[in-house]
């Protein structure tokens, strides 16, 4: 049985996640629920044995129907915040990424290919998102700086 690595009882939440950032035209990909105004980056939950990288491929491919190349990873987070009444822990990879089909994902708008999904994939110019609420926070001021060769650590409180 595959499990994703995402843990709750009735206090608190752990989980551990996923995201690849992928840039074509000074755009990027994004992703937001299709009536919602809150953007992030496309990803998932790793299960349980997948490695990181092994789980954004799976999940892109779920998400997009593209087939993508992790180039390198570029953040980690460690993020504590709260969902409902809960105390949550998150601690994500971040991947920039290429495509191996670069028609595998349209220039404009399109839905998630997972079922009944409520998601909806976008490109939005990199010089506009510090005008979106977008997860993860700090991608407003790092975007600029990706394709530096250093990997970052970011520890977020978002309470």
């Amino acid at each position: 049985m595959k499990k994703d690595w995402l843990f709750s009882d009735e206090h608190s939440i752990c989980s551990y996640r996923t995201s690849g950032v992928l840039i074509r035209n000074n755009k990027i990909l994004v992703q937001r629920e299709k009536d919602g105004r809150e953007y992030a980056l496309p990803g998932g939950h790793v299960i349980i044995g997948e490695t990181s990288e092994q789980s954004l491929i799976r999940e892109y491919k779920e998400e997009t129907g593209a087939d993508i190349i992790c180039t390198r990873m570029i953040w980690i987070e460690e993020t504590f915040w709260k969902w409902k009444e809960k105390k949550a822990h998150t601690i994500a990879f971040y991947y920039l990424i290429s495509l191996i089909n670069e028609s595998d994902i349209p220039d404009n708008y399109f839905e998630s290919h997972k079922d009944n999904c409520n998601v909806m994939l976008e490109w939005m110019e990199i010089d506009k998102i510090n005008d979106l609420t977008i997860y993860p926070q700090f991608i407003k001021e790092k975007i600029n700086n990706i394709f530096d060769n250093n990997i970052e650590h970011f520890i977020c409180y978002d309470y």
